[in-house]
Order: structure tokens, then C-alpha cells, then sequence
């Protein structure tokens, strides 16, 4: 039997076909019937014709499965399975760490390079090992839980923040892994909290989500702005969500004496950014970068009721309209948008 699968097949080709349903291969596999689907920036990158990293050796292979942010529905469960069982409502991790190599036994599991993988989401049905897949609370919302790997990013931003409650903090980009990451700084008591981008509908949903100051940086100095709301002192969080300049190097310009910078954008292969020694000595501020959030999955599922992530997910295209779906990602949407598979 077939069903429904998208595949990247060129820059800016991105098809929907029929493909071979997905069968329990290994013991320790369920099947999940997709609901909901996200389309992430990295995704819109790879679709865009951007090489992600240098170690890749050229650009990724075509066709290429899609989609790796989903929640959905248990369909099957292997032998060895005892975790879950037929009907529960799950969200999937895109990858797990080995728990073998020598960054998992010090304690660096999450930047393991020996993942298990596991994409394809822009599909009916997709394959996982049980020790990716997460149980979701019945108060969770399908498409809300679809949200869990991005928001699990941004729970890792703000963890290698350090953000403490009191803190001045400065979000440059309102996607939803900065959106992500200001309304959770807010949750955690950040006293000035200001949020920057030049998409309308990014700051207006920033706005409608109750960040307080929404700046467009094409009409206001960002750094005008925060030391004005600082006293001149800048901020002691500055979390860079873009991955593309001018926004990395405004991270660092608003940045206090002292404080920490977070670079959370997936940013092209080859982009350099010029970094002034003197002044990161001057200033004595650290700059961290921080790299997905798998291993958070747990902790960021119980974030999923504490704040009212509704209006980040309302944007929802059925799987038919996939081409759309990325042409409006890519030029006008404002939160998360989700391909609908299921009924959810």
C-alpha cells in the first residue's frame, strides 16, 4: 500500500508523492500516523539551496525526505515494544544520541554526532525506534504537541543563556525559535524583554503573544532601543535567532558587560561574521552557540501547558497544499506553520 510523502527534489522543488508505506523493520519501531507537521527554518534553508554545513561535502541528495517536527498517533508497535501502545498520542524526536561515544559518556549527549535519525514527517505514516517517541498529555493539543522539538531548541537557548530571573534580555528575530525563546524568558521573569524582526506578522503575533517591546529594525535602531530600555547598559541576554547578518552581529553589539550572547540561527555554510577581539575582551561577554534541544524532550513537554502556545500554531495548510505551505513559510508567515495530515 502507498500513502502520501514529500520530497525535496531540487532548489525550490518540493513535491508531493506516493510512496511505499513504512513497516516495522525492528522490534523496537512503532508507526506513527502523522496529525501535524511542522516546516522549519532549516528545512526552508535546505529548500532555498543553502549548504547547512561544511563537514556535509556538497549539498544534501535529492530527492530528499521532509519534516522532522510532528505529534501524531501510534498505529503499530514492534515486539520489543513496551512503552507504547496502539492509539496513544506521541510527539518524535528527529534523532536520539548513541549513548556510546565518548561526548555521551562525558556528558555531551546532546551534541552526539552519531545520532539515530529519523525524518520524513511530510508524510501519512512515519517509522521511529520507541526510544525517540514521547507520550503527550491528553490536555496537549496535536498540533501544539507538534511544536515540542522547535520549542525544545529554544528551551536549550535559554539554558545556555543562563537567564536568571531579572535579567535584561534582547531576542533578534521573532521566528518561532525566537518567539519560542522570548515568551519563554518572559515565563522565567526577564524584566526588559525586547523582541526584534522585520516581518510584520512575526511582530505583530510577538505583540499578540504579550512580548512588551516589538522592535522593526528597519524603522528603529535596535541598539538605540535597547540602551534606552537599559539605561545604557545593554543586556545581559542577547539571543541571536536568525542565523544570517546583520542579526549575528547585533547579538553582540547590545550585549552588556559581562553578559551572554546566544547564537541559535542555523546559518549557512561559509558566512563569516568579523568579531573584534579587543572589545569581546573589553566587554568580557561570552558567546555560546547552541545546537538543537533532543535531549530537553521530557522537560519541554510539561512547557507545553504552561504557556498558551495557540496563536503560534495557527497557521495550518493541509499536506495537499505543501507547495504553498513552504512558499507562505518562506514570505509570510508569522508562527509555526503546520501541515495538517490527519484529522488531529
Amino acid at each position: 500500500m502507498t500513502m502520501r510523502a514529500a520530497f525535496l527534489h531540487g532548489r525550490l522543488d518540493v513535491r508531493l508523492e506516493q510512496r511505499q508505506r513504512p513497516q516495522i523493520e525492528h522490534p523496537d519501531e512503532v508507526i506513527v500516523a502523522v496529525a501535524y507537521t511542522g516546516i522549519c527554518g532549516s528545512e526552508l534553508h535546505m529548500i532555498e539551496g543553502f549548504q547547512l554545513s561544511s563537514s556535509s561535502g556538497g549539498d544534501a541528495p535529492t530527492p530528499a525526505a521532509l519534516g522532522h517536527e510532528y505529534a501524531g498517533v501510534v498505529t503499530a508497535v514492534g515486539d520489543a515494544v513496551e512503552s507504547f501502545q496502539i492509539g496513544q498520542r506521541v510527539t518524535v524526536a528527529p534523532r536520539g544520541p548513541c549513548h556510546r561515544c565518548d561526548l555521551c559518556h562525558n556528558g555531551g549527549s546532546a551534541l552526539c554526532r552519531k545520532t539515530t535519525q529519523r525524518g520524513g514527517s511530510w508524510a501519512d505514516l512515519i517509522a521511529a525506534p520507541q526510544k525517540l517517541v514521547h507520550r503527550l498529555p491528553d490536555s496537549v493539543p496535536l498540533a501544539v504537541g507538534a511544536i515540542t522539538e522547535p520549542l525544545s531548541a529554544s528551551v536549550r537557548i535559554l539554558d545556555r543563556a543562563g537567564l536568571r530571573s531579572g535579567m535584561n534580555v534582547c531576542v533578534i528575530g521573532a521566528g518561532p525559535i525566537g518567539l519560542f525563546a522570548a515568551l519563554l524568558a518572559k515565563q522565567n521573569g526577564a524584566a526588559n524583554l525586547i523582541i526584534s524582526d522585520l516581518r510584520p506578522a512575526r511582530r505583530a503575533l510577538a505583540r499578540r503573544m504579550g512580548i512588551p517591546t516589538v522592535v522593526d529594525p528597519a524603522a528603529d535602531d535596535l541598539y538605540t532601543v535597547v540602551m534606552d530600555q537599559t539605561q545604557g547598559r545593554g543586556v545581559e541576554v542577547s539571543i541571536e535567532a536568525v542565523g544570517l547578518e546583520p542579526a549575528l552581529s547585533q547579538a553582540l553589539q547590545v550585549v552588556a558587560i559581562g553578559g551572554t550572547v546566544v547564537w541559535g540561527g542555523v546559518a549557512p555554510a561559509g558566512l563569516a561574521v568579523p568579531i573584534s577581539p579587543n572589545d569581546m575582551f573589553m566587554r568580557e561577554y561570552s558567546l555560546r552557540t547552541s545546537w538543537g534541544g533532543i535531549e530537553l524532550f521530557e522537560r519541554t513537554i510539561r512547557l507545553l501547558s504552561v504557556v498558551d502556545w495557540s496563536p503560534a500554531v495557527a497557521e495550518i495548510f493541509p499536506l495537499d497544499q505543501v507547495a504553498e505551505a513552504v512558499e507562505y513559510a518562506r514570505t509570510a508567515a508569522a508562527g509555526k506553520v503546520l501541515l495538517q495530515v490527519a484529522g488531529g
